[in-house]
């Protein structure tokens, strides 16, 4: 995450840099705004990472290790839900979340169900799927 951090860091720095100059330059306010959000974007992210990284005491990842090598990051990585529906109710719920944002706000009505029941069901899914690996591996 060494890396990461720093990438995203400096492309917040980018962001702001440039986001005053087109300000100064074209006194366009959108344009200016747009530029702020991916600095903030980009600044949450790198600051995420940056303290995961210090959360860990500095201690290196095989990708961080120039010499290191793919047996050093052998291992289990996560759960991925590759079969699941719950990702796409999400990305639905956030189109209706952008056309509450354009055209009304009866779309929430819609949306807010729609994310809310999807992310608890991806967390029961990724629950319950957890719960069986553990038994799997105490059988």
């Amino acid at each position: 995450m060494k890396i990461e951090w720093k990438i995203l860091v400096g492309a917040s720095v980018f962001l702001i840099i440039t986001s005053i100059v087109y300000w100064r330059m074209s006194n366009e306010d959108a344009g200016s705004v747009m530029l702020l959000a991916g600095f903030a974007a980009y600044g949450l992210l790198g600051i995420f990472l940056l303290m995961q990284w210090k959360r860990r005491h500095n201690i290196p990842r095989p990708e961080d290790n120039p010499d290191g090598t793919y047996e050093e990051a052998a291992g289990e990585i996560g759960f991925f839900p590759a079969a699941s529906i719950w990702p796409a109710g999400i990305g639905l719920g956030a189109i209706f979340v952008g056309v509450a944002l354009i055209y009304g706000n009866w779309y929430w009505v819609i949306a807010l169900p729609l994310i809310i029941g999807s992310i608890i069901g991806f967390r029961v899914e990724a629950e319950a799927n957890a719960e069986a690996e553990a038994d799997a591996s105490q059988h």
